[in-house]
């Protein structure tokens, strides 16, 4: 073993690819979805009362309050914003959510999103 063969180590190592984010972790390949503790889950639908998610993998229960991030992309809307909301139904197929306090600059950006959504047809 030479002097310098910590290096050669070092340098192979940074060629390889690293995992983003927590093992374990999912990522929503784009669109809409709630980030709750690094994992991210698809949104089905949000309103200015709550949201709702289309699968789950069961980590908060029911009446538990989370702190979570919510990322809306597509043809409706583009917008993002970080929240507490109180979990009132959680299964391992869904996710809902009561937001438990709104601005109101953020309520009328959810309102504008549900009138394009509605005008659409969807």
């Amino acid at each position: 073993m030479g002097l310098f063969d910590f290096l050669k180590t070092t340098v192979k190592d940074k060629d390889k690819k690293k995992a983003a984010g927590k093992p374990g972790a999912r990522k929503a390949a784009g669109g809409s979805f709630i980030t709750v503790d690094g994992k991210s889950f698809p949104l089905a639908a949000i309103t200015t009362k709550g949201f709702a998610t289309s699968s789950f993998d069961g980590s908060l229960i029911g009446g538990q309050n989370a702190k979570i991030a919510v990322t809306v992309d597509d043809a409706y809307g583009r917008f993002n914003f970080a929240c507490t909301v109180m979990i009132t139904e959680a299964s391992t197929s869904k996710c809902v959510g009561a937001w438990t306090m709104l601005a109101p600059e953020l309520e009328a950006v959810i309102r504008k999103y549900g009138q394009n959504k509605k005008a659409a047809g969807k």
